[in-house]
């Protein structure tokens, strides 16, 4: 019963790491297509 509340919070805490890296890679390919197209504008 322990160990698989261990393995789930394991798996709980490996998506947050994911979830975290997948946003920030996002924000960074969001930025860089807004500055894309901000000196496209220009």
């Amino acid at each position: 019963m322990a160990d698989k509340k261990r393995k789930e919070k394991r798996r709980h805490t490996l998506s947050s790491m994911q979830e975290v890296t997948y946003s920030h890679e996002f924000r960074a390919a969001d930025r860089a297509a807004g500055f894309a197209n901000k000196k496209r504008d220009q």
